[in-house]
């Protein structure tokens, strides 16, 4: 269960994290879930986000979703095994948290990131998704993952520039 440390706690999600429990007349956002990948516009909506969490007592599910066709997936034996990537965002997620005073967890998991974001969201009955605008002129034949998201959640989706 979540430590309320302002570092990832060693143990596995389960249930639901404190911080986004339901209170009468409590105003503001209890849980975000917060798309990293470690990218220019995924570090603004992580930065936005920390902001948010300080000024409403939130804690951050920060959430890290490898793609189903990536080239990063190697097979082992049968067994899916993903390189550091994960790891190597824990890193940077430390530095770019590092004195924000908020409460965080980071899981990473794998499939569709809008689909994986919504039911991370879901599972844990957060408050809103906060992702970043791609800045990939190839969305827009495809579609973000913040179009996927603004279409199909149940919840608020923030989107930052």
């Amino acid at each position: 269960m979540f430590s309320g440390s302002t570092d990832p706690g060693r143990e596995p999600l389960e249930g639901r994290l404190p911080a986004g429990q339901f209170e009468i007349g409590k105003d503001g956002a209890g849980l975000l879930v917060v798309g990293f990948d470690g990218s220019a516009p995924s570090r603004n909506a992580l930065a936005y986000a920390a902001g948010l969490a300080r000024r409403d007592g939130a804690t951050l599910l920060v959430a890290f979703v490898e793609p189903i066709n990536s080239t990063t997936l190697w097979f082992f034996a049968g067994s899916p095994i993903i390189p550091d990537s994960a790891a190597d965002l824990t890193d940077d997620l430390r530095d770019e948290l590092k004195g924000a005073g908020v409460p965080w967890q980071f899981v990473s998991v794998r499939g569709d990131t809008a689909r994986e974001l919504e039911t991370l969201a879901s599972s844990y009955r957060a408050d809103a998704i906060v992702v970043g605008r791609s800045r990939s002129s190839w969305h827009a034949l495809t579609g973000s993952v913040a179009v996927g998201l603004a279409k199909r959640a149940r919840r608020t989706v923030l989107i930052v520039p």
